[in-house]
């Protein structure tokens, strides 16, 4: 069912059964106008997870939103996946809801070591870990966010000038520049794999092996899986190789707003989180010095 199309019956339920007010159906209307920006790609309720609200909640943290905000708007969203379960018009998409702290979220990121290890875990001679590999080195090496690396074209990845083109939020477009490294990643899945698909309308460039587009439910399995058998102990998030890529840039000295820039963020405020992370980095990695 489409995703509006399913609000709409929970509009209906709340208007008719819960006989609420018309300025609180006014409010879910703009709290679920809000979501629909963040998740643009969930257009249909097979596009629904369980990981999505919670995923909302990180969105908003990390953007700063008033504690008080996100609660009204997580509860709105849960209530709407609990009466599409309720309904049975999908199951198992309501999961253990994140309670919004007061204080402002510090993600989770990788150190470089750990981003190293987990590059190095892919079995090169798998078709399937060749492309996953040049998939996660991407979104590291770019900071993109699971719905740019999944709708990224062939044709914008351009390999001369070391720059890849993303269709961002609010469909605006950004150029990033991309390391050798993950370049070479790319370049090895398109010659032994992608170039060789003949199914698809040669436009997306990450594709499984009937040349349909990958689910952002699984890269985040891929991800999930690939960092526990690395032995990598930490609660990742779909969003961690971004958070990664631009906490390492700030604590080796970039430039604030070119990370901005690169990351596709609004405003400035939005990025300033990162510099707190790379802050207590530095720290830690200087305490670790004198403890010798």
């Amino acid at each position: 069912m489409e995703i509006g199309e399913a609000f709409k019956k929970y509009l209906d339920f709340c208007l008719i059964e819960k006989n609420l007010l018309p300025n609180t159906l006014a409010d879910y209307k703009e709290d679920f106008s809000f979501f629909q920006k963040q998740f643009p790609y969930i257009k249909d309720t097979e596009d629904m997870n369980k990981e999505d609200i919670n995923d909302f909640i990180y969105e908003m943290s990390i953007a700063g939103l008033k504690p008080t905000t996100i609660k009204r708007r997580v509860s709105c969203i849960k209530n709407f996946y609990i009466f599409i379960q309720t309904e049975g018009i999908k199951n198992n998409i309501v999961s253990n809801i994140l309670t919004p702290k007061s204080e402002r979220y510090l993600p989770e990121y990788l150190s470089i070591e750990e981003v190293d290890k987990l590059l190095n875990s892919f079995n090169l001679n798998d078709d399937t870990e060749l492309r996953n590999k040049a998939i996660i080195d991407t979104m590291y090496s770019c900071g993109l966010r699971v719905s740019e690396v999944i709708n990224l074209e062939i044709k914008n990845v351009n390999v001369d000038e070391k720059i890849i083109k993303v269709i961002g939020k609010n469909a605006k477009e950004r150029e990033i520049p991309i390391r050798k490294e993950a370049l070479n990643s790319i370049t090895n899945y398109y010659n032994f794999i992608r170039k060789n698909i003949k199914k698809d309308d040669k436009k997306i460039l990450f594709v499984n092996a009937d040349g349909k587009k990958l689910s952002r439910q699984y890269l985040w399995k891929v991800i999930k899986e690939k960092v526990k058998e690395c032995g990598i102990n930490k609660n990742i998030h779909p969003h961690t190789l971004r958070h990664s890529f631009a906490t390492h840039l700030l604590s080796r000295g970039a430039d604030l707003n070119s990370v901005k820039n690169m990351l596709g963020h609004e405003n400035i405020e939005t990025t300033q989180i990162y510099t707190h992370v790379a802050e207590e980095r530095i720290l830690k990695e200087y305490d670790k010095f004198w403890k010798k």
